[in-house]
């Protein structure tokens, strides 16, 4: 139960090469990035047409 508890407030973390879309007010509108990278900073992702940027980390979704 504890360790569902802490996950609630964890930064999520992606690994490299994982996809990723992008939320924005309750709909997606950035979609199939790929992580390139994860620091404290944020989470650098490669997007098909509008090349990369940082993104944070809680805007993010991991395609299954």
């Amino acid at each position: 139960m504890m360790n569902f508890l802490r996950s609630l407030f964890q930064t999520p973390r992606f690994a490299a090469g994982a996809r990723v879309n992008r939320m924005h007010r309750g709909s997606l509108d950035r979609v199939d990035g790929r992580v390139v990278a994860q620091t404290r900073e944020g989470v650098l992702v490669e997007w098909p047409r509008n090349g990369a940027g940082w993104e944070r980390p809680h805007a993010l979704c991991q395609q299954g």
